[in-house]
């Protein structure tokens, strides 16, 4: 029998570890709807993954590979717009907390003349200059080739993400977390039909490949903004926020979403770039590979190596001659033509990192509600409440997850791509991403409470830092200088997914945001 103070002590240790019984059920209510949303919305872009996976090698991997260069533009454009929802939510929820339906049906009013007017500014100049942006990220053709129309046409859909995360903004910060969880079921419907219909042509669609991913993608995300703005209509939120009228629009209001949306916005910017010189890292892996099958063929060593390979390159690129396959050196050409393994391999495991980096997202979307709702009714403490009870409920979620992960990462591999190259060369480093689960959920979460209480400054910070200081430093050190080659990537990942775990946890727990005003 255990003496009453050492149970006591036991039961007060538990209550410090796990979640909460009172406020856990909220949590989970409001976080269910937006878990599903979020997941459904990201199996657009893992689909488009999946089915060009499902084509021949010769288009299946330099089609992923083109995919990893393009998801993280498109977010670069589109997700720094779409941080509107930042301020978008964190104000309406302050205004739904102080119990104001008028002035939180300002917000949307506001935050949709920004959405419409830079998501079409946006969409156009980053069609324009799509070609010369991806030109930038890598020189292998075969990806090029892919990437650059695929590019091109989601670019066009830059506008309906940033419209529809003002439209979800608006809800989440009603508590209305369905609505955009029904449009985003809709949408990821609708995607995987066009999907399988324009990718290998079925019935009166033609066989469109990689192309047609992308026109899929676009057509789905804009019928999502449809419906969004179709609930807006429904007269019991319009007679209750009155939204759609002139007088709504305030400078004052504008100002106030843009403040809190830029500083997300370049955090966004700059999450995406560093993913990008990540990717270009790997990229480099890719190219040091054929490079160094050249080198041990023999046949390109001494003095008038360089001037052979780029003969032989000279030879190859000119594809209408007849005769080109016989006249060039098959040795040099197999080499060169060389699939991205590495570049896919990492689309691959980004796939599947994005899916329990959205389900943190969408804790971290109701926990930016929840805090930002309580600071609104003036309840500082049952802000702070909520935010580590989602820090708990969801890091236990991912340790489970993670560990999965980590002790089967060619199966999880295998559920996106039916390379077996592809698979091998990316298992140890999904096993280590599988390992940072739990971290990932008490970073990310953080984060979004951190954005629900209005410091998207400090985030914006501490993203710059950690990107270009850390992640793309040490993840080249590790991968090129002390040639731990695509391992080294990996653990320069896991330094970064440490890292912001503990910096954005110690600023949570510094209780310093309660006292911002919005």
């Amino acid at each position: 029998m255990w003496p009453l103070g050492v149970s006591v002590r036991r039961v007060s240790l538990l209550s410090k570890i796990l979640p909460s019984r009172e406020l856990s059920p909220k949590i989970l209510r409001l976080a269910t709807p937006v878990l599903f949303a979020m997941l459904t919305q990201t199996f657009i872009n893992i689909a488009d993954t999946l089915f060009v996976g499902k084509l021949d090698p010769s288009l299946s991997i330099p089609g992923q590979a083109a995919l990893g260069y393009s998801l993280p533009l498109l977010w670069i454009v589109g997700g720094c717009l779409s941080a509107i929802g930042v301020g978008t939510q964190a104000i309406t929820a302050r205004r739904f907390g102080e119990q104001k339906p008028g002035l939180a049906g300002q917000v949307l009013t506001n935050s949709l003349l920004i959405a419409v007017t830079l998501g079409t500014i946006a969409s156009l100049a980053a069609w324009y200059f799509a070609p010369s942006m991806f030109g930038v990220l890598t020189n292998n053709e075969a990806v090029k080739s892919l990437g650059i129309p695929y590019c091109e046409i989601r670019f066009l859909g830059v506008l309906s993400m940033v419209a529809t995360a003002s439209l979800k903004a608006f809800f989440d910060g009603i508590s209305k977390t369905h609505v955009h969880m029904i449009a985003a079921i809709v949408m990821n419907v609708l995607n995987l039909v066009l999907n399988y219909c324009l990718i290998f042509g079925f019935w009166i669609f033609p066989r469109l490949e990689v192309e047609g991913a992308a026109i899929a993608s676009v057509i789905a995300s804009y019928v999502g903004m449809f419906i969004m703005v179709g609930w807006t209509l429904a007269p019991k939120y319009g007679r209750n926020f009155q939204y759609y009228t002139m007088r709504k629009l305030d400078l004052g209001v504008t100002w106030a979403i843009a403040k809190l949306s830029v500083p997300s916005g370049l955090a966004t910017v700059f999450v995406m770039a560093g993913v990008l010189m990540f990717v270009k890292i790997i990229g480099l892996l890719d190219e040091q590979a054929i490079a160094d099958s050249l080198t041990a063929t023999g046949v390109y060593l001494g003095d008038s190596a360089s001037l052979y390979s780029a003969h032989q390159n000279a030879i190859v690129a000119q594809t209408q001659l007849p005769g080109v396959g016989v006249a060039s050196d098959m040795t040099h050409t197999l080499l060169q033509t060389r699939p991205a393994v590495f570049t896919a391999a990492a689309k691959v495991i980004f796939d599947v990192m994005s899916v329990c980096f959205i389900a943190a997202l969408a804790f971290g979307t109701a926990t930016a509600t929840l805090v930002s709702q309580s600071l609104g009714a003036g309840k500082p403490d049952l802000a702070e409440q909520y935010g580590w009870n989602s820090v708990k409920i969801f890091s236990m979620v991912m340790a489970v997850v993670g560990l999965l992960i980590a002790l089967f990462p060619e199966a999880t591999l295998d559920l996106i791509s039916d390379d077996q190259i592809v698979i091998q060369a990316g298992a140890t480093g999904m096993r280590i991403q599988g390992i940072c689960m739990p971290l990932v959920a008490a970073g990310i979460i953080c984060t979004q409470a951190l954005f629900g209480a209005g410091d998207a400054k400090f985030v914006m910070y501490v993203e710059l830092v950690l990107h270009f200081t850390m992640l793309v430093p040490v993840a080249y050190l590790l991968s090129e200088t002390f040639e731990f080659g695509f391992l080294g990537v990996w653990f320069a990942s896991a330094l970064y997914i440490v890292l912001l775990a503990v910096i954005m946890a110690w600023k949570f727990a510094s209780g310093s945001w309660k006292k911002i005003q919005l």
